[in-house]
């Protein structure tokens, strides 16, 4: 698979688990996931997403597992996770991030959630050059030079 339509599983209102890992996905559309109202689990490992529209979780609050490791994802807004109040354990090492002000988002909510992320010292920053290998658990804002940002 290389997408996922828009509503391709709106008929499967029961599903709680569901895996897409080991694909072609570069992309979803904001509305990939409408009528998994049920879904615990999702996994979307080793695909090549590039970006996670904002709102693509916002119908799937029972959402408990997810995992993104080993995409190419640069950035996450910590903001994509907000519709996810049952979210306890959060794959996302295995992704090349480029450690900005961007990224700074992911990082606030990482502190000031109670989700597991697995495992949390494999996120490492792979750009820029000066930042690489650096954890992203210790990065500051300060020190990032992003006055001006709103979190």
């Amino acid at each position: 698979m290389k997408t996922v339509p828009s509503g391709a599983f709106r008929p499967l209102r029961s599903l709680e688990m569901l895996v897409l890992d080991n694909n072609f996905l570069s992309s979803m559309s904001q509305s990939a996931l409408d009528g998994l109202r049920n879904l615990q689990e999702l996994y979307l490992r080793n695909n090549k997403l590039l970006h996670i529209p904002s709102e693509v979780f916002s119908n799937t609050l029972k959402l408990s597992q997810l995992a993104l490791s080993g995409n190419d994802l640069k950035a996450v807004t910590g903001n994509v996770f907000r519709h996810l109040p049952e979210l306890k354990k959060l794959y996302l090492q295995d992704n090349p991030w480029h450690c900005d002000c961007d990224i700074m988002s992911l990082v606030k909510w990482i502190e000031e959630n109670k989700a597991t992320l697995s495992p949390q010292d494999a996120l490492k920053c792979v750009s820029p050059s000066e930042l690489r290998n650096k954890r992203l658990m210790s990065l500051q804002v300060g020190n990032m030079n992003c006055s001006g940002y709103i979190y």
